[in-house]
């Protein structure tokens, strides 16, 4: 299935891209959702990475839809793999924005409205905007965003690095719309981990200007296959590159003081191993929260010893330790 897109005059080509994998159920949506977008020079490009559930019917009702691509690689990737190709080698445009196959996009406007902004300002180079949840198990209800409650509209992407150290800041992957080549150039996805997209888009806004719409943009659903839930600690430790590697980035650019960049780095490493630690506890893995801690110690032993004196750890480690020797067998 193939199309050919005319860019507009005046108008700079968004590719919306749709990489996926055993997806099938909520396929249909997610690319009916982009095409729906009133941006006139557009194209939905869905990148199937050899899913066994594949159905080449499943999509025929948007077929003759000229605006849309469907490519399948005849071998697994993986996730990031597939979300490499569609960047550097499916995508036409200048600008893209990345949606994953059980997403799908919110208002048919976004990125019209992004486009004007980013037309407006030629120093800008990124916009994005805010996402609701949609749990699978809760029914048809969507969970407002709390996030990015009062951002400006444009700002230097150096600010907005720095502002995600606060924990009501997300810079959302399904709503990012940023320019291809510039993502190409800074190596996007080139770290296979869980966050791959946050490691490459916070790298990304330590240059340039970021514009933010005031929208929900896209629906971030929820569901048993999420990848982000079937984390392991090997996972999560590798995960942690998702704050390392931009950190190290903004270090070696020099655009902040050492002492402002080392606050930003502990207020978001903290954040993210409590919450990783309190998760392998809550699941009952003390093996794995002992090689997670284990892990935390070789990036930072301070951190490791506050995630060891916290109480709130500490009474969940100690719940666990007390289940485990009340079982059968366990003395």
């Amino acid at each position: 299935m193939s199309g050919n897109v005319t860019k507009n005059a005046g108008s700079q080509l968004v590719s919306i891209l749709i990489p996926t994998y055993n997806q099938s159920p909520y396929l249909l949506q997610a690319a009916g959702s982009a095409l729906k977008q009133d941006y006139a020079a557009l194209e939905v490009v869905v990148c199937d990475d050899a899913s066994p559930d594949w159905d080449r019917q499943l999509l025929k009702s948007l077929e003759a839809d000229p605006r849309l691509r469907v490519h399948r690689n005849p071998a697994n990737l993986g996730r990031v793999g597939n979300y490499r190709q569609a960047l550097y080698e499916l995508a036409r445009g200048d600008w893209v924005l990345v949606l994953d196959g059980d997403d799908f996009l919110h208002d048919p406007a976004y990125v019209s409205r992004a486009m004007n902004i980013a037309d407006s300002d030629s120093g800008i180079d990124l916009v994005f905007s805010n996402a609701a949840r949609l749990h699978d198990d809760r029914g048809d209800t969507l969970a407002p965003p709390s996030e990015n409650k009062g951002l400006p509209t444009v700002m230097a992407g150096p600010d907005l690095f720095l502002k995600l150290a606060d924990k009501g800041v997300s810079l959302f992957h399904s709503t990012a719309i940023y320019k291809r080549q510039k993502a190409i150039d800074l190596d996007f996805y080139r770290r296979d981990i869980i966050s791959s997209d946050w490691e490459s888009l916070h790298r990304y806004i330590l240059t340039g200007k970021v514009a933010f719409v005031d929208t929900i943009a896209s629906v971030w659903r929820i569901h048993g296959g999420n990848a982000t839930r079937n984390l392991s600690a090997q996972d999560r430790v590798r995960n942690l590159q998702v704050i390392l590697e931009p950190y190290r980035a903004a270090l070696k650019m020099g655009i902040f003081a050492v002492s402002t960049l080392d606050r930003w780095l502990d207020r978001l490493l903290w954040r993210t191993t409590f919450k990783d630690a309190r998760t392998l506890l809550k699941a009952g893995d003390l093996d794995g929260y002992r090689s997670y801690l284990d892990a935390v110690k070789q990036i930072s032993p301070r951190m490791a010893r506050r995630l060891q004196r916290s109480p709130k750890l500490l009474a969940r480690r100690l719940a666990v330790c007390l289940s485990h020797a009340a079982k059968p067998g366990n003395s």
